[in-house]
């Protein structure tokens, strides 16, 4: 997991275009950096808790499974202590991110159907179980 600095010939402190991306970078942050150059990113302050605040850039065309991939990469590089057995898929069970008062529930949606854009604040917020007070109960296990 070195990277593409092991599969490419360049270093990216090289070429001023790259020179912004850290030291364990990867195909999709080299994209993001070229899609940055032509005006083609959504840049976001992604607020954690604890009032912790970090820039956050996904494509336009992102979906919002993109930006979770994003922000999940962001916090590692971030948080080097973290553990790593972190269960991040549980993380996304637990938790939404929300721009405002709306809720990115739909990890398939592109983020500008949720009126995501450039220099929003996203944040976690609790997702709520849906209960319906109309559903049946479930089957009882025969012994």
């Amino acid at each position: 997991s070195s990277g593409i600095n092991a599969e490419w010939p360049f270093r990216p402190g090289g070429d001023p275009l790259l020179a912004d991306l850290p030291e364990d970078v990867d195909t999709e942050d080299v994209r993001c950096q070229i899609a940055r150059a032509k005006g083609h990113v959504i840049d976001l302050t992604l607020l954690r808790p604890g009032d912790n605040k970090m820039r956050v850039s996904v494509l336009h065309n992102a979906r919002v499974s993109d930006l979770q991939r994003i922000v999940t990469k962001a916090i590692k590089r971030s948080t080097p202590d973290l553990p790593k057995a972190y269960s991040w898929r549980s993380l996304w069970r637990r938790y939404n991110l929300s721009v405002g008062s709306i809720k990115l529930s739909d990890r398939n949606r592109m983020l500008i159907h949720y009126g995501v854009k450039n220099n929003d604040t996203v944040s976690f917020t609790k997702r709520v179980a849906v209960t319906s007070t109309h559903a049946p109960p479930p089957p009882q296990r025969r012994r």
